[in-house]
């Protein structure tokens, strides 16, 4: 029951949303909007427990926002004076819902496409031998997405326009590329060069190959 009533109100239509947070309709816009950040906020604590959770991108986008937890007392204690501010709690928190990532479920599935996806079989994986193993794989995951994140801060717009997946493809390699003395820095370095490269030959429509790129990183500093 409590699952319908949260999709109808991520599903309700802007009319309704409108006429719902109109003055002589505020408190209950307001319980409204409190059940769906109390279901935000259950959604963000079960990420944060989870070892790679917070590289959840539904999380990162709010975080981004500026959000780490919603304000529920705000909402509590708003008045038809904060009309504008609970519109906005309510298209921040209907955006978060709404993507798959929220879920740790949902994130995990993405973790298992794209470790498909790379052919790593390890790195997103979930079985390990030892506590030794989980803990050497989890943190290499979390520096995987660490590391991606950086780039989606830095370039945005421009990854999607690339190719993400390609790109995600390229940062596994160079992150499992065996050279003395690697670090983030060194890592990170190499796929700001990678993503201008790439972008680079498309303005041109010019063919970029990532054999060559990885063969010229392999051999300045084998």
């Amino acid at each position: 029951m409590a699952k319908q009533i949260l999709k109808d109100l991520i599903n309700m239509d802007y009319e309704s949303l409108i006429n719902l947070s109109k003055k002589e309709n505020i408190n209950m816009f307001k319980s409204v909007l409190e059940h769906m950040l109390k279901a935000s906020n259950r959604r963000i604590n079960t990420l944060l427990k989870s070892d790679v959770g917070k590289f959840s991108p539904a999380l990162k986008s709010l975080n981004d926002a500026g959000i780490k937890k919603f304000d529920i007392s705000f909402v509590r204690n708003a008045t038809s004076k904060d009309t504008g501010k609970l519109l906005n709690l309510f298209s921040k928190s209907k955006q978060f819902l709404q993507a798959k990532s929220s879920r740790l479920q949902g994130w995990n599935k993405i973790r298992s496409q794209v470790k498909n996806r790379l052919g790593a079989k390890k790195l997103f994986g979930t079985e390990y031998k030892s506590k030794r193993q989980a803990t050497y794989w989890i943190n290499r995951e979390k520096k995987f997405w660490g590391l991606y994140n950086k780039l989606i801060d830095e370039f945005g717009g421009i990854i999607t326009e690339l190719d993400s997946k390609r790109i995600q493809k390229m940062l596994y390699k160079i992150q499992s590329m065996k050279i003395k003395g690697k670090t983030d820095e060194f890592i990170q370095s190499a796929m700001e060069q990678y993503i201008d490269n790439l972008y680079q030959a498309k303005q041109k429509n010019i063919k970029f190959r990532d054999e060559d790129f990885e063969d010229e990183l392999k051999i300045k500093f084998r």
